[in-house]
């Protein structure tokens, strides 16, 4: 069976998309480059989204988002595995606690941070400070490189 989207590399008529998908679901809105980002499309319509991140000391799989009549339908984990297979390194994610077993899913365990790659702290202590006044709690998984694709 074929699925009902595509996924694809972004084009740069897409941005302000990519961007109103972050702000609409609050996500970190750093670091945000749409030559990162992978889309998925049905048609003309942009139904997901998903970008990894470089930094000095890691990659990170971040700015994972699909809208709100779509989700629930494999579109989430179909990014996923396609960031994933770009990659040939280790990946972090900062997700909140009760997202943990859906990202485990894909190889991501959950770290310390004492694990945590040098600028990678700063941003795990402000999104934890930040969440913990909406009651909620920010962990840090992490990918080894050569795991099967999930």
């Amino acid at each position: 069976m074929t699925e009902p989207f595509t996924i694809r590399p972004a084009q740069a008529n897409e941005e302000a998309i990519i961007k109103a998908m972050i702000r609409g679901e609050q996500l970190d809105p750093f670091n945000v480059h749409w030559q990162n980002f992978l889309v998925a499309t049905e048609g003309e319509r942009i139904v997901g989204i998903g970008q990894v991140k470089p930094y000095r000391s890691g990659r990170e799989l971040g700015s994972l988002a699909v809208v709100a009549d779509r989700r629930q339908t494999g579109i989430g984990g179909a990014i996923i595995k396609a960031l994933i297979a770009r990659e040939n390194g280790p990946l972090l994610l900062f997700c909140l606690a009760f997202r943990e077993p859906f990202y485990a899913k894909f190889g991501f365990r959950r770290v310390g941070v004492s694990d945590i790659p040098g600028e990678f702290k700063l941003k795990y202590a402000l999104g934890t400070a930040i969440t913990r006044l909406v009651g909620h709690r920010v962990i840090v998984m992490k990918r080894s490189a050569g795991l099967p694709d999930a």
